[in-house]
């Protein structure tokens, strides 16, 4: 890799001229900075995935949710030492590159965390928008026994993908149920109330 370095970096600000082949591009320049390679600094990184297009920036995102998914049960040390690191020191810091591909992707790397949701959703957070078609989400975050868990930060996650999108979560009831049940006095929370009201209006509570 050290003797490609220097035109492999460099890609990045050709991105679009890649084709079909721009994904995968993206892929493996996220996986090879997860990897900490010798010869390469985070600064490299930083610098060759600040160059990426918006597509390629969501390509990125994706990448970080499979990658902590693969890593099964070592995910909370592959989030500790290989994706907080990302975050802190290659991730974009402008928030004018937030989509709809990143928010979506970035919710989901926070449930794919598990035990590291909190510290997973602190960080992501600012980068969370209202998602146009919440179920997946919503759904894997029910299925992941996090709001059991963590309820305060189901909660909070809830909160911001959702903003009165025409057909409700099918789990958001079910999710907001086992908050209550993990945590009784979220349902005097104004995040919970508003959810509930939500559900109310469409005629689910």
């Amino acid at each position: 890799m050290i003797a490609i370095k220097e035109p492999f970096l460099a890609t990045a600000g050709h991105y679009a001229k890649l084709g079909e082949h721009a994904r995968q591009y993206a892929a493996f320049l996220t996986y090879a900075a997860l990897n900490h390679i010798d010869g390469y600094t985070a600064q490299n990184f930083q610098t060759a995935i600040g160059a990426l297009p918006q597509e390629g920036l969501n390509e990125v995102a994706r990448t970080l949710v499979q990658a902590l998914e693969s890593a099964g049960k070592q995910r909370k040390e592959y989030w500790r030492n290989r994706i907080q690191p990302f975050w802190h020191d290659i991730w974009p810091k402008s928030l004018d590159l937030v989509s709809h591909s990143i928010s979506e992707s970035l919710a989901l790397l926070a449930i794919a965390a598990r035990e590291e949701f909190p510290a997973a959703l602190s960080a992501v957070i600012d980068w969370l928008r209202p998602i146009e078609h919440p179920n997946y989400i919503v759904r894997r975050l029910y299925k992941s026994e996090l709001p059991k868990q963590f309820p305060a930060y189901a909660l909070r996650l809830l909160d911001v993908i959702i903003n009165d999108q025409p057909w409700p979560p099918r789990e958001l009831k079910e999710c907001l149920d086992a908050i209550k049940k993990a945590d009784p006095t979220l349902r005097e929370n104004a995040r919970f109330k508003r959810l509930s009201e939500y559900l109310k209006r469409n005629g689910i509570l």
